[in-house]
């Protein structure tokens, strides 16, 4: 029996591919089908609500960068059995109707949060608008969806400037006297879509590729590529993750958040990641694809609307991160979609956290029987416990301007306007840094690492930026609105004060609010917490 068992797990180890959603899921290792991949197979077999897919081997990716980056001869077969398996399940038709539309995401065997590439509504094509329109009798989210795909088509697989469409949005935006995107009509979305298209075939010289295999192939390449990506090397750099072999790649069937008002996408973490707390922080936005909550580019999300729109969602949500938190035996970090009221979990992981969560969670985790003290232990190597410390701002001094809090603490230090200049400032003065940008980016890695704080004027709680700020110990305030940049001119605008590049500012994590010039911090031991620790210490065998 355990030779059986052991042959069976080396010839899953060996597959290049994984298929789930099936109701007939098999154990799948982190190693060869990354993180994300085997918790997708794991949430499947649980039960969980994930939309079905398949999972690339890492292998795949071994074998494109060993090969001069050429795709491995297997890849097209690979992609048709895995498509053709999607069909077969959703009933849907990969450039027929009703169409089938899929993401294709990487992941690692360690969580990378926003270092590498997604493509969200690979398979929409001219024909595929017409298919769902005539479907759904829904043209806004059709065109809507379609114009998505162009864009991330032109950012992520041919290097187009995100900023030549999101122009392009902004006036569309301005021209209709309305806030965002959503309040838009079929009419300017498909006025938008065409304008789109007409922007990529300037950009890349080449028309929008209508051939939805060729879509796939194109975007399963540009996955694979963003593993060597320098945001990908440096967030491996900075975290010092080594001995990694690739990316996996997940193909999976799409669910809409922007299909309809009682649609939208959101994050989920089972517990508050920056202090610890037995409290679930949610970031949700209706009518919105994922990409729109963990991008960094949109204001700020709140749960509460969740919970009162949409209440019995919301539970499910709290059910569903409880079973996921009693059987990976950590706090959960879950993406997930509505899709006109049907909850779909997209993805879950052990969150990222500061040094006070990770010693509030792995002692209450401790004590609610989830792990044993030995195991809460493992939890806190490599951090610090000395250096832990509840900060506070004890000034008389009103503030300047509130935002978000997406990490607590307190930071002091220099105001810089780019990640070059925030590097530029740590290693010529001994004087703190607080990187101040528009948005929080994973772009900004470097320049993250290198300050006290992160100060952006837009963004969610739950960017990616933002977890990797919180993940590095570092205090991070987004969608502060009263904060006005003007990067050309190094100044920006604080409540309406003025401050150029070089000039200090403090930042309070725990109420979120800005602060001229240095302030008094004082500095509270987690002395409870601590003494528990001790205690397992002591207890452990040597």
């Amino acid at each position: 029996m355990l030779e059986n068992k052991v042959s069976a797990e080396k010839q899953i180890m060996e597959a290049r591919m994984l298929e789930f959603g099936n109701g007939k899921e098999k154990y799948a290792s982190t190693e060869a089908f990354g993180d994300k991949g085997s918790i997708l197979i794991a949430m499947s077999s649980m039960g969980i609500p994930v939309p079905p897919g398949f999972v690339l081997n890492v292998s795949v990716c071994e074998d494109y960068f060993k090969n001069s980056r050429q795709l491995p001869e297997d890849l097209p077969e690979l992609l048709r059995k895995g498509i053709l398996f999607l069909e077969n399940v959703t009933g849907k038709i990969f450039g027929g109707s009703p169409p089938l539309i899929v993401s294709i995401r990487s992941g690692a065997a360690a969580s990378m949060p926003g270092s590498m590439e997604t493509l969200l509504n690979v398979g929409f094509s001219r024909d595929a608008v017409r298919s769902l329109i005539a479907r759904t009798g829904n043209p806004s989210f059709t065109w809507d969806s379609y114009r998505r795909l162009i864009e991330g088509f032109g950012r992520v697989v041919f290097s187009q400037d995100s900023s030549l469409y999101q122009s392009m949005l902004n006036s569309a935006i301005e021209a209709a006297g309305v806030l965002e995107e959503k309040e838009l009509d079929y009419m300017e979305l498909r006025e938008l879509a065409g304008n789109y298209e007409r922007l990529f075939f300037e950009e890349s010289r080449r028309t929008f590729p209508e051939d939805i295999y060729e879509q796939l192939e194109l975007a399963v390449r540009a996955v694979l590529d963003s593993w060597m990506s320098p945001r990908a090397k440096e967030y491996r750099k900075v975290h010092n993750i080594k001995g990694i072999r690739g990316t996996a790649v997940t193909v999976q069937a799409m669910v809409f958040g922007n299909m309809s008002m009682n649609s939208g996408a959101g994050i989920y973490f089972t517990r508050n990641p920056w202090t610890g707390e037995k409290l679930p922080v949610v970031d949700f936005r209706f009518e919105a694809q994922g990409e729109d909550v963990v991008s960094g580019s949109r204001a700020r999300t709140l749960g509460i609307e969740l919970k009162t729109s949409l209440p019995d969602i919301y539970k499910e949500l709290e059910k569903i991160g409880d079973k996921l938190e009693f059987h990976f035996k950590d706090m959960q970090d879950i993406e997930f979609t509505v899709e006109e009221e049907k909850l779909y979990i997209l993805q879950s992981r052990s969150g990222k956290r500061s040094s006070l969560a990770a010693l509030r969670i792995a002692v209450d985790l401790e004590k609610e029987g989830l792990i044993s003290s030995s195991e809460a232990l493992e939890k806190l190597e490599g951090i610090d416990l000395n250096s832990i410390s509840v900060q506070k701002i004890k000034t008389d001094k009103p503030s300047l301007a509130k935002g978000d809090s997406a990490s607590t603490g307190v930071a002091v230090g220099k105001i810089a306007f780019s990640s070059e200049k925030a590097k530029s400032y740590a290693s010529d003065t001994e004087e703190a840094v607080i990187l101040v940008r528009e948005t929080p980016s994973p772009d900004d890695i470097s320049g993250i690492h290198v300050s006290a704080g992160l100060l952006t004027s837009r963004g969610a709680r739950t960017a990616h930026a933002a977890v990797v700020a919180r993940q590095m110990g570092k205090v991070c305030i987004v969608n502060c609105q009263e904060l006005k940049l003007d990067p050309g001119g190094r100044k920006c605008s604080i409540g309406g004060k003025e401050f150029l590049e070089g000039d200090v500012i403090s930042l309070d994590g725990a109420s979120g609010k800005v602060y001229e010039g240095k302030v008094e911090v004082t500095f509270e031991k987690p002395i409870e917490l601590l003494e528990v620790v001790d205690v397992w210490k002591r207890e452990s065998p040597a």
